[in-house]
């Protein structure tokens, strides 16, 4: 999602929701692909890692000491109470652990013989920079990546580890496997294998520490096409529901199946003429539910606005009366 296209203030709600959502990615996780800021410089005396909370992938070799947020305090877990959340302001009582890896579970239709994986991150360099005087000053500059892989599959020799090519040391692991559909009634197709797609950092670690964030991959993120349609993945859980609501839930969204499900992050996907193409990951996931609208009764007053001007309950028992009679009918 991105600013309004003007250039101007937001104008319409879509637009409103689009540039708050644009400023939150940006402030949580960074620039992505074709950003304005996808050579941005950030301050030489902060980490990236400090600066953005979440989105990148520390490598897989980083001790459990160097790898977890360093605003943990223990101390305010034995705490409680207003006064005391507030003295420890800016600290969290969860530990979190930054993560190495993420992925993407999916299902392709039977004869799908290859799939094209594009990886995209961002790496961050101890370099020099203008500041607004001019003045060269230290800096960690940024410099966006994208590498496609193709991955072939159906074949036993398929190979399951692919290095990210020019990355020092990203790979892609690749599993495999065929889906039993018996006793799914039909839902899915013979012959249909479902593909799980892992980005891991296997970098070297850093030799200073103070250097760790160059062996990040910042803005990490993949996507995935196919040769064919993906197969949708349905909510067979549904088809056993133990209460009537959740079976009206499943048989309501039937026809919105999910084509992927994330690993450490979230799913999204790409639907051209009714089939999906391409599924991606995401770090903040994202849905557009339809809007719904009250059916009009007559002489039945619906707007919160206007029921709360009104006097008293009595008046406000009158004009939804209505409403009443009509359900009754």
């Amino acid at each position: 999602m991105t600013p309004p296209s003007n250039g101007g203030k937001p104008a319409t709600s879509e637009e409103v929701r689009d540039a708050l959502t644009h400023a939150l990615r940006l402030d949580l996780i960074g620039p992505g692909v074709g950003s304005e800021y996808a050579d941005e410089a950030l301050p030489g005396w902060e980490r990236p890692s400090f600066w953005y909370l979440t989105g990148f992938l520390v490598p897989s070799g980083t001790p459990a000491a160097e790898r977890a947020d360093d605003d943990f305090d223990s101390e305010v877990l034995e705490k409680a109470g207003l006064e005391e959340e507030s003295s420890q302001q800016g600290k969290r009582a969860k530990r979190r652990f930054f993560p190495s890896s993420m992925g993407l579970s999916f299902l392709v239709r039977p004869g799908a013989n290859s799939i094209l994986v594009t990886v995209t991150w961002g790496d961050y360099r101890r370099g020099k920079r203008d500041d607004s005087a001019g003045k060269q000053v230290d800096a960690w500059v940024r410099e966006p990546r994208t590498e496609s892989i193709p991955i072939g599959l159906g074949s036993p020799d398929s190979q399951r580890i692919h290095p990210v090519p020019d990355s020092g040391g990203l790979v892609l692991h690749v599993a495999e496997r065929p889906i039993p559909t018996k006793g799914l009634g039909g839902e899915i197709e013979a012959g249909t294998r479902a593909v799980s797609v892992f980005l891991v950092n296997d970098r070297p670690l850093a030799d200073d520490p103070k250097d760790a964030d160059e062996t990040y991959a910042f803005q990490a993120g993949f996507s995935v096409e196919c040769d064919l349609p993906f197969h949708p993945r349905p909510d067979l859980s549904g088809q056993r529901a133990p209460s009537w609501d959740e079976s009206v839930a499943h048989l309501h969204y039937a026809d919105t199946p999910a084509f992927a499900t994330g690993h450490g992050v979230s799913a999204d996907w790409t639907i051209e003429d009714g089939e999906c193409r391409q599924v991606c990951t995401t770090w903040i996931g994202s849905a557009e539910v339809e809007a719904t609208e009250p059916n009009e009764v007559p002489g039945v007053e619906l707007s919160m606005r206007r029921l709360g001007e009104l006097p008293d309950g009595a008046t406000a028992g009158k004009a939804l009366l209505p409403l009443v009679t009509e359900y009754r009918g």
